[in-house]
Formats: structure tokens, C-alpha cells, sequence
């Protein structure tokens, strides 16, 4: 047992390493926990990159877009670094350093930590750019060589488990792939970094990377790069996670799901928890190299968050192959979605399968809405419909989302991903408002069936997901800084009716109702404008 120690004074931990049994090494509740409190942050021993199609949208070290300048309510000015061209910071151009006093440069944090070593590398590739698993590695080797990587970190990587003997095993094409990528990237890592280490050393390295790194994602869970902190690696999994991980620029987050007893492990997601026992299984299997024995998966029968078997209405319509080929054929047309083709052609291309997907479940009534691949569907049409400015279809798929989906999916108030949600259909039904005064006939059609009031709709979002965002994201988060300001507009524009105080519980359960009408209504209401494919069903 080894309580977690760090050089940084802005690190935390709260959690020590010892025995998970057959799972190896995990970490552990150094204290007694509540739901939504932080366990873990960590930010000097993080290495991230960006996924090569985020340079142009992304700082290289804060993470930043120019979409999230705009929730931010600040100007963001991404520049391409001087000096190779690639990588883009969120202050002035060049890779020099420039001291200023009070003043922190991510160019110039980012030159002082790697991107002196990396930039003439990238120079020399471009336009070519390395994977992100080569570039997280090749950083590791070339601090390493320049004597900046403090020899702990350097430790703790090569103590991860690295897995290389299963990649070699696995015989089916995917893996035979997997392990030659290996062998590709490991080459490439080791020459343009220069590292004098064995070709068998760097290939278990990029194992090490493979099994042991996290997706960088946004504070809304928008995927970047590529993340791998030794800390964090050491946490194992389960079906039924008792904490989650977070991101907010380059500092992890690691809080709790559910109250933790001292001593107890902490426990994250690897994988899409709510799909069925044999794809969560497989997924594991074939990506981590373990079979989960967690109670949900040792539960007889086994249990899945947000799962639900088919009704007896479906099973005596539809046998469970036919099942499967149906929910088989969306997933397809869901990738389908996303094929380049359809996404440079804009968002309403990007609609056409995914309707398609939609009217597939359109005689299944009694199909739930939380069951995969129906959910995953549903979400991703809500980011379709956005993208096109379909502003009322959007709010109805994400209404049932709401009322039918992430109540059994994600059972905790404060799950970030929940709480993004809630912020998300806030921030669309705000939208919906500022349309409506405009004239929208749909907002108005809308308006007149239901009596909507949206100043109480958007009070009762704005308190749950300002109750919620200290657990899911911290009241000093970039997120939580976003929420505050828009409540705080908000609060002026109708201090006039309530002052400070919003409206009565009375008044926003009232209004909860008809929201969950206009979701139950969803189809009947826009059926004669979508005559072609059912758009939303319940």
C-alpha cells in the first residue's frame, strides 16, 4: 500500500495504490467520500496531444477552441506556431519565448515544457503528421533525452502494463493490424525523436499507451486527443463506476459517482457501459485483454445500466435475430452518418441516414428508449438537428433524452456527461426563445398547442444544472464558470417578474408537465412536416 505523491504543489490526490486482487494494482479511497467529490487532479504528470484533426481548432497546450471563446463570452485567436506551422497556440505567433511578468503564454509554456524538441520534427514532416499515439511517445522519449522528464514519471510509465504478448497473440485481422500499426509507430517514434532506446522497449511503450490512456475530451465531453497520465492508469474498471474522469484544459479530474467508504477502490468506465453483456465483454476483450467479473457483469441474469430487454409486444412481433439484424442495420447507417463524404457536405446530409436509422423503430412503440443502439441514436441525431438548426425536432429528441433516457442511463444527477446534457437543451431552448421572437412559425406552433412558458423552462434547467456542476465538473472549472454567467444574464433579464428569486417549485413542476407532453407528442406534432421518414419516436 503507497499513498500517491506529487512534486507539483497543484496536484491532488486524495488515494493510495494497493492489491485490486486478479484487476493487479488499483487506487483506493484515501478517506471516507460523498457523490461529487474530488479525488484526483492532476495536471504535471498528464502528457495530452490533439488528435491531428484538432490542430486547427484547438490550442496545442490549453486546449482551447474558438467555440469555447464564445461560451466564454472571450475572444480566442488560434496561431499557427512560427516555427513549424503545425501546431496552433492561443497567443502570438512564433516559437520564441517572450518573458512577461504576472503573465502565463501557453507558447511559451508549451516551448519551455516539449515543443522546443518537438517543433523542428513537425517542420521536417509537414504537411505529413505523425498519429497521436506516436507524438504522445515520441514527447515522453524527447523530454526524457533533454533531461526535463522527472525520472518518477519516467518510472511510473514503464511500470504500466503493457500487454505486448496479447497483441502478438491475437490472430483475427484486426488484431494482426493492431500489432503491425505497433511496429509502425514505434519505428517512426524512435527515429524522429532520436532515442536510443531498443526497438522491443519502444514497442512496448506504445502498448503501454494503448491500453493505459484516456480520451482528452472538452468540458462537454467533446472528444480531442489523446491523454495518459501513470496515475490515472491505474485505475480499473467496472460496469458500475463509482467515479469518473474530466478534463478541463490540461488538468485531469478524477471525482465520485456515488458516496465511497475509505479503503474502498475507486472505479471508472473503460467502455459505453449501456450496451449489453456480450458487446461490453467483447469491447474489453479485444481492446483491454480481460473478462469484467464486476457485480453487474456476475449478476445473474447480468445487469446494464440503461438496458432493457425487448417488451413481450416486441419479442412476439419480432424474433431475436430479426431483433438483432434491426438494431444491426442502425448502428450501420449510424456509421454511415459519419462518413466524410456526408460530413463535408453539411448537417442535413448528415440527417438522411440517421432518419432512416430512426424509422427502422418506428412500428417497435414499446421499444425503450434507453436500450443501445436507440439511445446512442437519439443522441446523435440531437447533434445532427443542431448542427442544421432544426431547433424544435432537436428539442423533442432531447426532451425524451432527458425524461427517458439519462435517468436510466446516467442514474446520478451530477454525471458531468448528464449534467452536459441539461446544459446542452438550456442553451437550445434559449436558442428556441430568441427564434421565436423573431417570428418562428414552428416556436409558435409550439407555443400555442402547450402553453409553454420558457422564462420557467429555463429557470428549472438553470437550477439543476447549477446544483449539480460543483459535483460533475468543480465550482472553479472553466464549465462551471459558464454556468454562473449565464445565470447571472438570466437573473437580470427577469428580475423584473421575480427579482432573484425565479419562480415556485409549484409553477416549474406545472411547466415540467407539458414539457413531458410535448416529448409523448413529439411525433404527432411533426409528422406532417417530416411526411417522408419519421423523425422523432418515442
Amino acid at each position: 500500500m503507497a499513498a500517491i505523491s506529487s512534486s507539483s504543489q497543484s496536484d491532488i490526490s486524495h488515494a493510495y495504490t494497493g492489491s485490486a486482487g486478479p484487476a493487479g494494482t488499483g487506487l483506493f479511497a484515501a478517506r471516507d467520500f460523498e457523490a461529487g467529490e474530488l479525488v484526483l487532479r492532476l495536471e504535471r504528470e498528464v502528457v495530452s496531444v490533439l488528435d491531428s484533426g484538432r490542430f486547427g481548432v484547438a490550442c496545442e497546450r490549453c486546449f482551447l477552441t474558438e467555440e469555447d471563446g464564445e461560451e466564454d463570452d472571450v475572444e480566442v485567436k488560434l496561431k499557427k506556431c512560427g516555427g513549424c506551422g503545425v501546431v496552433k497556440f492561443c497567443g502570438e505567433v512564433g516559437c520564441k519565448i517572450e518573458e512577461e511578468a504576472g503573465i502565463v503564454k501557453c507558447q511559451t509554456t508549451s516551448w519551455k515544457h516539449h515543443h522546443k524538441y518537438e517543433c523542428k520534427i513537425f517542420k521536417r514532416l509537414y504537411p505529413n503528421v505523425l498519429p497521436n499515439t506516436a507524438r504522445l511517445l515520441m514527447r515522453i522519449l524527447l523530454r526524457r533525452q533533454n533531461m526535463v522528464l522527472p525520472s518518477t514519471d519516467w518510472e511510473a510509465f514503464m511500470k504500466l502494463q503493457h500487454h505486448l504478448d496479447y497483441f502478438k497473440a491475437q490472430k483475427n485481422p484486426q488484431a494482426t493490424n493492431t500489432w503491425e500499426n505497433i511496429q509502425l509507430i514505434a519505428r517512426a517514434a524512435k527515429e524522429y525523436s532520436g532515442s536510443n532506446e531498443d526497438l522491443g522497449r519502444v514497442e512496448a511503450m506504445i502498448g503501454r499507451i494503448l491500453i493505459n490512456s484516456l480520451t482528452l475530451v472538452t468540458p462537454t465531453y467533446t472528444s480531442l486527443g489523446l491523454s495518459l497520465a501513470p496515475t490515472a492508469a491505474l485505475l480499473n474498471h467496472s460496469c458500475n463506476p463509482n467515479a469518473v474522469v474530466s478534463f478541463s484544459g490540461p488538468i485531469l479530474y478524477l471525482r465520485t459517482l456515488l458516496p465511497i467508504p475509505k479503503a474502498n477502490e475507486l472505479l471508472i468506465s473503460y467502455i459505453d457501459i449501456t450496451n449489453p453483456l456480450p458487446l461490453r465483454q467483447t469491447d474489453l476483450q479485444s481492446r483491454y485483454f480481460f473478462t469484467c467479473k464486476c457485480p453487474y457483469c456476475s449478476a445473474s441474469p447480468p445487469q446494464t445500466l440503461g438496458h432493457a430487454d425487448p417488451p413481450p409486444s416486441i419479442a412476439a412481433a419480432l424474433s431475436a435475430k430479426k431483433l438483432d439484424e434491426l438494431e444491426s442495420r442502425a448502428k450501420v447507417l449510424m456509421q454511415e452518418s459519419l462518413a466524410p463524404e456526408l460530413l463535408s457536405q453539411g448537417p442535413e446530409a448528415r440527417l438522411k441516414p440517421l432518419k432512416q436509422a430512426m424509422a427502422l423503430f418506428a412500428p417497435l412503440s414499446a421499444y425503450p428508449p434507453y436500450r443501445q443502439p436507440y439511445a446512442a441514436l437519439r443522441a446523435a441525431m440531437v447533434l445532427a438537428l443542431l448542427a442544421a438548426e432544426q431547433w424544435i425536432p432537436a428539442l423533442i429528441h432531447s426532451l425524451i433524452t432527458y425524461f427517458h433516457v439519462d435517468p436510466f442511463q446516467l442514474p446520478q444527477a451530477m454525471h458531468p456527461v448528464r449534467v452536459v446534457h441539461k446544459w446542452v437543451l438550456l442553451k437550445l431552448v434559449l436558442q428556441i426563445v430568441a427564434v421565436g421572437q423573431e417570428g418562428d412559425e414552428a416556436v409558435k406552433a409550439l407555443e400555442e398547442k402547450w402553453g409553454l412558458d420558457w422564462a420557467v423552462v429555463v429557470w428549472g434547467l438553470l437550477r439543476e444544472v447549477e446544483g449539480s456542476v460543483g459535483g460533475s465538473h468543480g465550482v472553479e472549472s472553466r464549465f462551471a464558470g459558464r454556468v454562473r454567467k449565464e445565470g447571472e444574464r438570466f437573473r437580470v433579464d427577469t428580475r423584473a417578474r421575480w427579482e432573484d428569486r425565479g419562480p415556485g417549485m409549484g409553477e416549474v413542476e406545472s411547466e415540467w408537465g407539458r414539457l413531458r407532453a410535448v416529448a409523448a407528442d413529439g411525433v404527432g406534432l411533426w409528422e406532417e412536416r417530416e411526411k417522408d421518414l419519421p423523425l422523432v419516436h418515442r
